[in-house]
């Protein structure tokens, strides 16, 4: 189950309750450590992030949101790759406004299907449709 930061909440709230302009440089995939708490994320705490993959953050695409079981839905479309693994336990995806490792703010997180070991020079897939967002 994907959670909204505390930066997400409040940036939405003042949105919808006082017309403040949502602007976000887009929105990019990472990883974070098994070692990370859902208080970390829940802060914006990038601390845990995983940095030793090829490039930066990954961009994604969606598909439409849907209505499923009386919430609104998205996922991603299309495999998303993190390649070049360092050896470590992922815990958690990351949505940021930055495709800058360690920097931005984290719009959404969610703990990883299950805690999986990466090995060095692993590729980390999320596989289309599997990052999935609902609100209800």
């Amino acid at each position: 189950m994907a959670n909204l930061s505390n930066y997400a909440e409040e940036i939405f709230l003042n949105h919808v309750f006082r017309d403040e302009t949502i602007s976000l440089d887009g929105n990019y995939l990472g990883l974070v450590s098994s070692t990370a708490t859902d208080e970390d994320l829940e802060s914006g705490d990038l601390t845990n992030e995983i940095t030793g993959y090829d490039g930066d953050r990954k961009s994604a695409s969606y598909n439409s949101a849907y209505q499923s079981e009386g919430k609104g839905t998205i996922e991603n479309s299309g495999n998303i790759d993190f390649e070049n693994m360092p050896n470590e336990e992922i815990g958690y995806v990351i949505l940021c406004d930055s495709a800058t490792k360690g920097s931005g703010n984290i719009i959404i997180w969610a703990p990883a299907d299950s805690v999986k070991t990466a090995n060095e020079g692993d590729t980390y897939r999320i596989q289309d449709g599997q990052f999935t967002t609902q609100i209800d």
